[in-house]
């Protein structure tokens, strides 16, 4: 069993604007990964927001919602907010709400690459840059819930490196995410593959 939690507190600093409720193919960025997400079958579901425009889209969704009310405290505040209020379970997937290419069926493979090495993190990557989901097994919870700052897993990754896959994407834009006005005129111009 596998828990899918969604990151989505940021405060989109270089976007100038909250960049989840920016619109891609009729839906806003935040609704294209919720909408692949629910399809998964993740065995619990977490949305963890500070924007009560992104909670309401969770909640029509049947998605569990947390509201991140110490939002500055960085990343590591969502993933914690997570974790606490999911079911327990086998491993956690960490999305964030600003990857509206990434597509089901690659979130399946990642899901079955865990499946076949429960002990090990997941790390999606394309051309040598990581992306998300990373899935952490249940076994890094205890270091999950003592993340500290802006840098989410990053540092449990490091600290496990041998204990980590890097699972190759056959597309980079999968892992495309949108941070600055520049990448959202990019994806506006990309087809959805």
């Amino acid at each position: 069993m596998l828990n899918a939690i969604i990151m989505a507190s940021g405060f989109s600093n270089r976007m100038g604007a909250n960049k989840l409720l920016l619109t891609y193919k009729d839906k806003t960025l935040i609704e294209n990964i919720l909408d692949k997400i629910v399809q998964c079958g993740f065995y619990d579901i977490i949305l963890v927001a500070q924007d009560k425009k992104i909670l309401d889209m969770g909640n029509s969704r049947g998605i569990k919602c947390v509201y991140n009310e110490k939002a500055e405290l960085g990343q590591s505040e969502s993933i914690k907010l997570g974790v606490v209020n999911s079911k327990e379970a086998e491993g956690y997937a960490f999305f964030t709400g600003d990857q509206p290419l990434m597509d089901i069926r690659t979130i399946k493979f990642l899901m079955d690459c865990f499946y076949e090495a429960k002990d090990s993190i997941i790390v999606p990557i394309s051309n040598e840059k990581r992306g998300t989901p990373v899935i952490f097994p249940n076994r890094f919870k205890t270091e999950l819930l003592g993340l500290k700052g802006d840098t989410g897993g990053k540092q449990i990754i490091a600290r496990h490196i041998d204990e980590s896959k890097f699972i190759e994407i056959n597309s980079e834009l999968l892992l495309f995410d949108i941070d600055t006005q520049e990448d959202y005129k990019k994806l506006l111009l990309t087809d959805d593959k």
